[in-house]
């Protein structure tokens, strides 16, 4: 990372402390929460099924102590946590645009992470809130397994029964599983389109007349399930040759490959040396054969097997110029094809229109009711809004700067993985660039000083009390014996001497250095 690039997280994350959120919603945005007030207005279901702890704080390793979100602290738990909204939502003839965040900070194992848009009722309570109770829009993240998906469900009406259907979106848009934070946004139009962007980035743009299973419209006409295939009707396309025979030549006994009959084993090939022998290591003095069995010295690599030619030699396997497999009958048309059968078409008598799929039920409540594997999942800046920009903007003030620079922080950790860094060393560099770059700019903007000593100061104490000294590599040629015991520092006493001698001898544990 260059100077200047540093220069550049300075300023965010002076931006990010140094102001307040300066986003005034408009009379288009009916609900917006990001968890800085010190009243909640989010309400936990009282069903028994529902115990999971949640909490209102900051995440675990934060850009930001003082921006907290919702927290589900446990796993394997079921949560149901719900915020009423003022007045019900209603987006006929109007964009409607759903957002929020999501950090996974323990990754996502098996469970959800998205929200669902409850049904306006005058009866709703959010202490009865469970699985069933109806919604509008699913949307978010879930994986369990090869299961990945973005959800966008809409629960849609029939019109005929009165009967609800949940309508998936046919794609699966894969969420993101790593533990930073990442945003999601639905965005519905008037024109029946809807679009899902992650972190700004469109991910899926789709139609509610074609883009749904199963599908808003029914079809209008459907199989008859009294027609039936006749049963002189042939639709086999092609058959066998039947004047085709098996010539008199064809030997369906050779093998694909065979052994190279031209090829001559070296003249420096040795059969008789075997390909592991034993090393030089003698027996460590605290073997104890009683305990530890007969001391046998690890085996090693054959040094004269290094061009790998000991061992049984074989002649290498080439394409056996005979061989023609199993003989089969060419195909031909046939004469007597009629085509593929298909039932004839009747009115459907459940079939029904509906023009605008996009106007979803009256919107009473946003929630979260999820089960998850995963604790410590991490909600924040919700946002919906009948005006697009309105969320961006939201989103551009709260969450872009956060984003980039945990961005610029994991990248940095990968890095720093991927070459094997020493921990504690890398960030001590790091923290020297940095106090550098500080020391030139403090002169013009004294907010850069407060605010990047703080920041840099206690992620770097923070990381180094993490870091763990690195294991020696150990190599598949031997096994060496470890030691365990441990060497103590002399003490004057001769009474501690006689005890730290005692533990050493019952320290060595049963070990073995045979290769398997």
């Amino acid at each position: 990372m260059n100077k200047n690039s540093k220069l550049q997280l300075l300023l965010i994350l002076s931006i990010i402390i140094g102001t307040c959120l300066s986003f005034t919603p408009s009379k288009d945005t009916v609900f917006l929460e990001d968890f800085q007030g010190t009243s909640s207005r989010w309400v936990n279901s009282q069903q028994a099924a529902y115990n999971g702890i949640v909490e209102i704080r900051a995440s675990v390793d934060p850009i930001d102590a003082s921006d907290k979100g919702l927290v589900l602290t446990q796993k394997a738990k079921k949560y149901a946590i719900t915020s009423k909204l003022i007045k019900p939502v209603d987006n006929k003839g109007r964009d409607l645009v759903i957002q929020y965040e999501v950090k996974l900070q323990t990754g996502l194992d098996c469970g959800g992470a998205y929200i669902k848009l409850y049904s306006y009722s005058d009866n709703f309570e959010s202490e009865n809130v469970d699985e069933k109770t109806p919604y509008s829009i699913m949307f978010g993240p879930d994986k369990c397994g090869q299961e990945n998906r973005i959800h966008f469900i809409v629960r849609a009406k029939n019109p005929l029964t009165g009967e609800h259907q949940e309508k998936l979106i046919t794609a699966r848009p894969p969420i993101r599983i790593d533990k930073i934070a990442h945003l999601y946004t639905l965005h519905i139009k008037p024109d029946n389109t809807f679009s899902i962007f992650v972190d700004g980035v469109s991910v899926l743009d789709g139609d509610f007349h074609k883009d749904f299973t199963p599908a808003f419209n029914p079809p209008k006409e459907i199989d008859d399930p009294s027609d039936k295939k006749p049963s002189t009707w042939v639709d086999e396309e092609t058959i066998k040759d039947p004047e085709a025979t098996k010539p008199e030549d064809w030997d369906e006994t050779q093998p694909a490959r065979i052994e190279d009959p031209e090829a001559v084993k070296p003249d420096d090939w040795q059969d008789n040396e075997p390909e592991l022998v034993p090393s030089d290591e003698t027996q460590p003095e605290e073997w104890n054969e009683e305990d530890d069995g007969e001391w046998e010295a690890p085996l090693i690599q054959n040094p004269k097997c290094s061009l790998g030619n000991c061992g049984e030699w074989k002649a290498p396997l080439i394409e056996n110029p005979l061989y023609k497999g199993i003989w089969s009958h060419p195909m031909i048309p046939n004469p007597e094809y009629i085509g593929e059968w298909k039932p004839k078409q009747i009115p459907n008598p459940d079939y029904f229109e509906v023009e605008n799929p996009y106007i979803v039920e009256p919107i009473g409540a946003v929630g979260i009711e999820v089960w998850t594997m995963s604790q410590d999942i991490l909600f924040d800046n919700f946002i919906i809004t009948h005006d697009k920009s309105e969320a961006d903007k939201f989103a551009s003030e709260t969450f872009y700067p956060k984003h980039k620079l945990e961005e610029e922080r994991q990248a940095a950790k990968e890095a720093a993985e991927a070459a094997e860094m020493d921990p504690s060393e890398s960030f001590v560099d790091m923290a020297l660039s940095y106090f550098n770059i500080i020391q030139e700019q403090a002169t013009t903007n004294p907010l850069i000083l407060v605010v990047s000593v703080s920041a840099l100061i206690l992620p770097i104490v923070f990381c180094m009390t993490r870091s763990s000294p690195k294991k020696p590599v150990s190599t598949p040629a031997a096994t060496k014996v470890e030691n365990k015991v441990e060497k103590k520092q002399e003490s004057s006493s001769e009474e501690e001497e006689e005890e730290e001698e005692e533990e050493q001898k019952t320290s060595v544990k049963k070990r073995t250095n045979k290769v398997k």
